[in-house]
C-alpha cells in the first residue's frame, strides 16, 4: 500500500519530521510516524463507495465539520479487512460504502460538543475514539449499483433501534443487517453493540494506537485541542479501547 507522502502531496507533511511514535513495536512500526501508517481508501480500494458524513448536513451537527475534500482515510491493516469485506460482498452482488473512516481529534472533539447528549460520542477527557487512529469505520451495506440498501436506522439515528441485534419484523432489513456484519467480522472487525455501522479492527480492541491530529495533515478545523501533549516529539494521546 502507498503511503500518504506519496499520495498526498499537496498537504502539509512537515510534521512527519519530528512526529515519532514511541508505542510498542508489535505493529513493526517502532519510528515510524502515526500519520504514515494511513493510506486512502479511495486509492485502495478503487470500487469500495465513499460519503463522508460529516463532511455534509447529514449528521448530528446539522452541519459540515470535515472540508469538502475531506480525505478517507485509515489504518493500513485496517484497510487491508476493508478490502476482504468489500471482495466477499461483492461476490455476492453488494458492497460498502464508508460513512466516516479516520476522524481527527479535533473532529471528534466537535462532535462531543454537539451531539454529547446522544450518548454516541466519546468525551474526549476520558479518551479518544478508535476512529482518531484509523482503526474504526462507520459502514452500510449497498447493491452492485452503489443504492443504499435498507437498515434499522440511518447515520447517527436514533440509538433505541441502532442496536447490531436487529428486533424488528422487516425481513430485508434483517437479511442486509446480517450480510454485513457476516461481511466485516470475518474480515476481522468487531461490531458495537449498540450501532449496527460501527465497526472497531479487532487486531487493536485491547492494543491503543496513536491518534493522528488533522493539522498533521493541513486540515484546520478551528479549535485547539486541550491536554494535547508532545513530548520528545512524541504524540501522547493514544485511541483507547472506549466507544465511537
Amino acid at each position: 500500500m502507498r503511503s500518504l507522502l506519496h499520495i498526498c502531496p499537496k498537504w502539509n507533511l512537515l510534521a512527519l519530521a519530528v512526529l515519532v511514535t514511541s508505542c510498542s513495536s508489535q505493529d513493526g512500526w517502532r519510528g515510524q510516524p502515526p500519520v504514515e501508517r494511513l493510506v486512502d481508501l479511495r486509492q485502495e480500494i478503487p470500487d469500495l463507495r465513499i460519503d463522508l458524513r460529516y463532511a455534509t448536513q447529514r449528521n448530528v451537527a446539522g452541519k459540515p465539520l470535515y472540508p469538502s475534500d475531506m480525505p478517507c482515510l485509515a489504518h493500513r491493516k485496517t484497510a487491508q479487512k476493508l478490502a476482504k469485506a468489500q471482495h466477499f460482498l461483492r461476490a455476492r452482488g453488494y458492497g460498502l460504502k464508508i460513512w466516516d473512516a479516520w476522524r481527527p481529534p479535533e473532529a471528534q472533539l466537535l462532535l462531543h460538543r454537539h451531539g454529547a447528549d446522544t450518548r454516541m460520542f466519546l468525551d474526549p477527557k476520558s479518551g479518544w475514539s478508535r476512529h482518531c487512529a484509523g482503526i474504526a469505520v462507520d459502514a452500510t451495506l449497498v447493491d452492485a449499483n452503489g443504492i443504499e440498501q435498507s437498515m434499522p436506522t440511518y447515520f447517527d439515528e436514533d440509538l433505541h433501534h441502532a442496536a447490531r441485534e436487529y428486533t424488528g419484523d422487516d425481513p430485508v432489513i434483517r437479511h442486509n443487517i446480517q450480510l454485513l456484519r457476516q461481511a466485516m467480522e470475518q474480515s476481522g472487525f468487531a461490531t458495537l453493540e449498540s450501532e449496527w455501522w460501527h465497526f472497531d479492527d479487532e487486531d487493536y480492541l485491547r492494543r491503543p494506537q496513536p491518534v493522528v491530529f488533522g493539522d498533521e495533515l493541513g486540515l484546520d478545523f478551528g479549535v485547539q485541542v486541550p491536554g494535547r501533549v508532545i513530548r520528545s516529539g512524541s504524540t501522547l494521546l493514544l485511541a483507547e479501547p472506549s466507544e465511537p
